[in-house]
């Protein structure tokens, strides 16, 4: 980016730099457990907590400005209340049921309730969901954006600095890194939109430069598509790293009051972010990438030492949540998988935990090359896979939602296929009719309901 001063790049370089050192030495881990390796001995407190888990939920940050800049405050309405609506659900009904269960991650939890066979698909699953690769294209399209080199080389760079600190400390290298970039991920939005707010007109500017339509809830979208939105934010119940942090908290009190607190701190960002996103739609109506919404409007519009503070901010929002993601991934072909599958004289907790790391790093690599729209990838994802978790890990801790092993098994498998069938031949099935709008989520959700309203006709004929 050429109209980086030296006080920008004292800012961007110096933070990734001690980013990076904190990563790699965030600390002796105090034994080879799983308990201190996966989540820290459980004795994370409420301010640790909170600022883990708001940096988390940020990672898809150039899709923020990318929806912002597509369909206004519609990005609040699908993008944010809907997750403060179940992370309150998450907090009232499922943390401290979480807590009390000491174990390390969902499949554990669903193989006790299930059998192994359900827990099996389930961690599959999990590892789709967990895929770092939104958090992944969106950490590349920064660096290549400020660094001015091609997307590749940071798709490929990222990760071998990401798993080399995380198999090495594990989940106390992810807890120190957020910590440090907490600050930083709300202080970049902050100063530049009160600076915006100052030199650009004020709302009113944007009340007069942005289309009618960004002001409205919908955005010029159907309702449909902002209802699927708001079932894909349904899967914060199935949200492995929710879950992990929760594991990882000292007691059921500190995640009930720490997702509470974390709701209003995601509000204040979401209020700068999207923010952020309508003054580049206003000021930069002719983007040909809506990707690129927040570099451009750091880019033209803020000066020296904010435009450094944004870009880091930037960077901030997405590391946090990516080093997360790609943690999760390993621990969940590590611990879930792998070692359901060989000897225990065989496994090696680190070393499998690594490997997983490489496998979803490669697969994310792969997704951001054919999918450049972190938009796109978030809700392909959500849409196809999320249905049959939710349902299942609702049963695992509400007895009246819990379906036996066999047509459990049927479910989680039944639903995505379902979900993929409708997702490729809606349009040759349906073209023209009101049936080919309807969303694959909506399916997938359809689709759970049926066995569960099957149950209910069971037991009340």
């Amino acid at each position: 980016m050429d109209s980086l001063q030296s006080i920008d790049w004292i800012i961007i370089i110096g933070v990734i730099s001690i980013t990076l050192l904190i990563g790699f030495f965030s600390g002796r881990l105090k034994d080879s457990s799983a308990d201190e390796y996966i989540v820290s001995s459980r004795n994370m407190g409420l301010f640790t907590f909170v600022a883990v888990n708001v940096t988390t939920w940020y990672g898809g940050i150039l899709g923020i400005g990318e929806y912002s800049y597509r369909y206004g405050i519609s990005s609040w309405f699908t993008q944010g209340l809907p997750y403060y609506i179940f992370a309150l659900i998450f907090a009232f009904l499922f943390a401290g049921k979480i807590r009390a269960t000491g174990l390390l991650s969902i499949p554990e939890k669903v193989e006790a309730e299930y059998g192994s066979k359900v827990a099996m698909v389930a961690s599959i699953l999990i590892f789709i969901i967990t895929s770092p690769a939104p958090y992944l294209l969106t950490a590349a399209q920064i660096i290549s954006t400020v660094f001015g080199v091609g997307l590749e080389i940071p798709l490929f760079l990222i990760p071998v600095a990401l798993i080399t600190h995380l198999s090495i400390k594990g989940f106390k290298s992810n807890i120190k890194v957020d910590l440090f970039l907490f600050l930083f991920m709300f202080l970049g939005f902050i100063t530049a939109v009160v600076y915006l707010l100052i030199n650009h007109g004020g709302v009113s500017f944007l009340e007069e430069n942005l289309p009618p339509a960004h002001l409205t809830p919908t955005g010029g979208t159907g309702y449909f598509y902002m209802l699927v939105w708001y079932l894909v934010a349904a899967w914060t119940i199935a949200d492995p790293g929710f879950h992990q942090r929760v594991y990882a908290t000292k007691n059921a009190s500190v995640a009930k009051k720490g997702i509470i607190i974390s709701v209003v701190l995601w509000f204040v960002f979401d209020l700068f972010s999207n923010a952020s996103g309508l003054f580049s739609r206003a000021l930069l109506p002719d983007l040909t990438d809506p990707v690129t919404a927040f570099p451009a409007l750091a880019r033209d519009f803020l000066p020296t030492g904010i435009k450094g503070l944004f870009l880091i901010s930037l960077f901030a929002t997405v590391y946090t949540t990516l080093n997360s993601f790609t943690f999760l991934s390993g621990v969940t072909f590590s611990n879930d998988i792998l070692k359901k599958l060989v000897v225990s004289e065989v496994y090696d907790m680190k070393l499998f935990t690594a490997a997983g790391m490489v496998i979803a790093t490669t697969i994310a690599i792969l997704l951001s090359l054919v999918f450049r729209s972190i938009v796109d990838i978030w809700y392909y994802i959500g849409s196809l896979f999320v249905p049959s978790l939710i349902f299942l890990v609702s049963g695992s801790y509400f007895p009246k939602l819990k379906l036996g092993s066999g047509i459990t098994l049927f479910q989680i498998i039944f639903v995505p296929i379902v979900g993929l069938i409708w997702f490729f031949f809606r349009e040759q099935l349906f073209s023209g009719t009101i049936l080919a709008e309807v969303e694959p989520m909506l399916i997938g959700i359809a689709t759970g309901s049926f066995f569960y309203l099957s149950k209910t006709v069971k037991r009340h004929p």
